[in-house]
């Protein structure tokens, strides 16, 4: 997400205007803004909808650990942690410096807290003065990292009052943000020049970078690391969806969003022979619905997190995985999956970790978030795409019935997955330039 400070118009008679009015009108409407969505936030949540995370962290009212001179990375979600971790990993071989992971949603902080190569992982403060100065005090960073385009205005500019310097990294644009940021215009400019450095992930996001007026010297292209996501390392996940395969193939449709689940459904109805069906949703608090959906569609259906009992439960035709972080290792007793978010009008996923597990994926045709790895996937033909639930079961029928083209595609994605690493070192390397006297 982008967050701007709008920069007033040039008094009569010329001169230039302080900056400081478009920080308190910045202030004043993002206080003004959050005063309004609180209440809709803490109902939503009450009511079983999305959980709002360490709101009290945010607000900066509870305590946080203390480090000296470290590095801080951000990353809002759970998408968005994982490529941090990547980083961090990349760092931790260059620096004994503090690492310092935040996360701004409930899933994202929990993934946080498990990621080895941090020292500590917090709550990203809400855009206002006083947890944005008590987070940046705890934390004494000698360098911001804000993942993808995480850009908030005041945190931005009491970063630069600090002389810390801050850079984006695995940067991306998309075409739509591009045409509103192109919009905003000199409204977004006092942001972005306080940004040290933009690491991208294309040249396209880099081009985009540029047009919005950002200096050819701050813009680096340095790939998307989340093709450097290490292999996941819990066997014990794939393993047990094995067991409840027995001996059925299986497909995974993977983060997937609200009506994506029933066109999962669908195409798994019309396959034959029938795979066990693993429903992974991209948002915890839609758990509950989604496993509702499998029951009153009449299908046999277990939770993960609750495994049935075997000896009075029939080995089920479908498991909802609804526990955080497991997705990557699930991918590893996977024959097909689904990327979600690409039937639905998202964006789509990230169908990396799929590919690293050797596991050809079928991808529908919103595509704005992962364009270029769409791309990639589709042209080494470790992606097939589909835009109906009737094209997702044809494309699931294709790969389970043709073994030898399957195990084509998966040798495939796993190919393009290597031949597209170190990106992570790459950005390592760049912002670690930026550190002065640590």
């Amino acid at each position: 997400m982008i967050s701007f400070s709008p920069l007033p118009a040039k008094p009569p008679g010329g001169g230039s205007l302080h900056i400081i009015p478009a920080m308190v009108l910045y202030r004043f409407l993002f206080g003004l803004g959050l005063a309004a969505y609180a209440p809709y936030a803490f109902i939503r949540q009450a009511a079983g909808g999305r959980r709002i995370g360490d709101w009290r962290g945010r607000f900066g009212l509870s305590s946080l650990p203390t480090f000296r001179r470290s590095i801080w990375i951000h990353g809002v979600s759970v998408g968005e942690v994982n490529a941090a971790r990547t980083i961090l990993g990349a760092l931790r071989e260059e620096t004994d410096a503090p690492l310092v992971l935040s996360s701004s949603t409930a899933a994202g902080l929990a993934m946080a807290a498990e990621v080895s190569a941090a020292d500590g992982a917090i709550p990203f403060p809400l855009d206002l003065a006083r947890p944005v100065e008590r987070a940046l005090a705890a934390v004494d960073p000698t360098l911001v990292l804000l993942t993808e385009t995480e850009i908030w205005p005041l945190f931005l500019d009491r970063c630069e009052r600090r002389g810390v310097p801050v850079a984006i990294v695995n940067g991306r644009i998309s075409a739509s943000s591009f045409s509103r940021y192109r919009r905003a215009g000199r409204w977004l400019a006092p942001s972005l020049a306080r940004v040290a450095l933009f690491a991208m992930q294309t040249e396209e996001d880099a081009a985009r970078v540029l047009a919005l007026g950002v200096p050819e010297g701050k813009v680096r292209v340095t790939g998307n690391v989340k093709f450097d996501v290490p292999a996941a390392d819990r066997p014990a996940v794939a393993e047990r969806l094995r067991r409840l395969a027995g001996g059925r193939a299986v497909v995974i449709a993977a983060s997937t969003h609200e009506s994506e689940e029933a066109a999962a459904l669908a195409a798994w109805s019309v396959l034959d022979p029938k795979p066990l069906l693993v429903i992974a949703p991209r948002r915890p608090e839609r758990f509950d619905d989604v496993f509702r959906l499998l029951i009153e569609a009449g299908v046999r259906a277990a939770r993960f997190s609750e495994p049935p009992n075997t000896d009075v439960f029939p080995p089920p035709d479908a498991v909802l995985l609804d526990t955080v972080g497991d997705l990557a290792s699930a991918f590893g007793a996977a024959d097909a999956a689904f990327i979600g978010g690409t039937l639905a009008e998202i964006g789509g996923h990230n169908p990396i970790e799929a590919w690293a597990k050797g596991v050809p994926t079928v991808i529908g045709p919103h595509v704005a978030n992962i364009r270029a790895i769409a791309a990639a996937g589709s042209a080494a033909g470790a992606a097939i795409p589909a835009g109906s639930a009737a094209e997702l079961a044809g494309a699931w029928q294709e790969l389970l019935s043709d073994g030898t083209g399957r195990r084509t595609r998966a040798a495939a994605a796993a190919r393009l997955v290597e031949s597209h690493r170190g990106a992570a070192r790459k950005t390592a390397l760049a912002v670690l330039a930026l550190r002065k006297g640590a």
